[in-house]
């Protein structure tokens, strides 16, 4: 959101500086967190690298083509857009799941001795 979007929601600037840098910072734990899962569960596996030969398949198939510089940076950019967006959705889902983790156990009741009805505990 935008400084002055942020302001519309009763938020200071300071409050909506704070709450972006939050947010990137989380995004970037979060993408952290997701590559290790990934090198644990996912690199190893064999569809996965099956999907992965059948991309550097087509790649060869690509750089064979006789195309233009101009076409080629248009594919590029196109490619590198949907990678850009892939990535950023994948680190959402998995932020996500853990909301979606979270939100289990609160409701299984394992939480209750941190949090109630949407308020922390106090001492």
């Amino acid at each position: 959101m935008i400084g002055a979007e942020r302001m519309d929601m009763g938020e200071t600037d300071m409050e909506g500086m704070e709450k972006g840098v939050l947010e990137d910072t989380l995004l970037q734990l979060a993408t952290r967190l997701r590559e290790r899962a990934f090198c644990r569960y996912v690199k190893d596996r064999l569809d996965y690298k099956e999907l992965l030969q059948a991309a550097c398949e087509a790649e060869k198939g690509y750089c064979d083509m006789e195309l233009t510089n101009e076409q080629r940076e248009q594919i590029d950019l196109l490619l590198e857009s949907r990678a850009n967006a892939e990535e950023r959705e994948l680190t959402l889902t998995y932020v996500a799941g853990i909301l979606d983790g979270v939100a289990f156990l609160r409701k299984l009741g394992f939480l209750d001795m941190y949090v109630q009805d949407g308020q922390e505990k106090s001492c």
